[in-house]
């Protein structure tokens, strides 16, 4: 095994060793299920072991993303203009090439990191083109895989890439194998559905995340960490590795909540999020997760359940309908990503949310 720390989806590694093992692997596989369950790793594993990884200098090339038989495609940004007869890294900046090599490199060391640039929208045509010009041939006596990471984007904004991969996927060259990595599958053209041999991954355990993690250093707000992220590893990872504070926004959250549960001025918290929502989204997103997080809690209080994510040392609250609480600020959230004006939309949600705080 490339990771030696990798939670294994069990059920289709073992169907897929045994394909292999009885030379019935079709030319193409897509892994699909949610976010951070193992698809990108697994697939990883699988091209490893089609190339003799239990040999050390093969192993030493595939842990170093250097072997020549494992190709990885993602979105990639079109920073440059290219020619149809470019390959794909002639679009990228001399920047943006040195973050590709270090994302594949980490990749190859930990098995839930992030592999993706932020401002790509789709995968490149000339990606596809590159694989043509490739696939014909493997060395090594191994099999030439070629794995793509969010094979949504195939399809999407355009349908060119995703339509070029078609036509290689009805003819496919011998000795080959692709790899469709996807959280949402029916994003994919049917045509090109109808080629691959499917295979679900289901959300990871929360058992087994924490069980991963205990083998770590210790995470703080771990159990907070699955519930923001769903159980998305890969969340998780990145959560961890970022400057984002949980305790800090943990703590917003609550003096939030207290400052209109007081009527006291909630005009610096509105400030602050309405100032967090243009330039972070991200944590913008976590904040209004954990600010959900501690009104359910307070309606479990309510109701003398007192098994809380966040307020575990609080055993009584006041009487009032947090749940419609939690109504207003998730319709805010939404209509904020469907262009309402961010100053109109969060004093609308803080006076609604006082309004019914305030209550005795």
């Amino acid at each position: 095994m490339i990771y030696d720390n990798i939670i294994t989806n069990e059920a289709i590694w073992v169907e897929l060793k045994t394909m292999v093992q009885h030379q019935k692997l079709p030319h193409a596989l897509l892994f699909h299920g949610p976010d951070g369950s193992g698809k990108e790793a697994h697939a990883i594993e699988l091209a490893a072991l089609l190339n003799n990884c239990e040999e050390i200098n093969q192993l030493a090339k595939i842990k170093k993303f250097q072997h020549p038989n494992i190709n990885l495609i993602i979105p990639m940004p079109r920073e440059k203009t290219i020619t149809k007869k470019a390959t794909a890294l002639d679009c990228l900046s001399e920047k943006s090439l040195e973050h590709l090599i270090e994302m594949k490199i980490k990749k190859m060391s930990e098995p839930y990191a992030t592999t993706k640039f932020d401002k790509a929208s789709s995968i490149l045509i000339n990606s596809i083109r590159d694989l043509q010009k490739n696939s014909h041939f493997s060395v090594d006596n191994g099999a030439v895989v070629n794995i793509i990471f969010e094979a949504e984007k195939l399809c999407s904004p355009k349908t060119e890439p995703g339509n070029a991969l078609l036509k290689i996927l009805e003819e496919p060259p011998k000795n080959t194998l692709f790899i469709l990595i996807a959280s949402n599958k029916d994003k994919l053209l049917d045509t090109i559905l109808s080629r691959c041999c499917d295979f679900y991954f289901s959300k990871i355990e929360n058992k087994k995340i924490k069980e991963y993690f205990e083998k770590q250093d210790e995470i703080q707000s771990l159990d907070l960490l699955i519930n923001i992220t769903n159980g998305s590893m890969k969340q998780i990872h990145s959560l961890i590795d970022s400057d984002i504070s949980i305790l800090e926004l943990i703590e917003d959250a609550k003096n939030v909540i207290g400052t209109l549960m007081k009527n006291n001025d909630w005009q610096m918290h509105y400030k602050k999020a309405e100032q967090l929502f243009k330039t972070d989204k991200q944590t913008f997103k976590i904040f209004i997760k954990i600010l959900i997080f501690v009104l359910n809690d307070l309606e479990k209080i309510k109701n003398n359940n007192f098994d809380c994510l966040i307020l575990d040392d609080v055993k009584k609250t006041k009487i009032l309908n947090y749940n419609k609480c939690i109504e207003i600020v998730e319709n805010t959230y939404q209509k904020l990503y469907k262009n309402l004006n961010p100053s109109i939309g969060l004093a609308s949600m803080f006076i609604k949310m006082k309004n019914i705080l305030i209550k005795i």
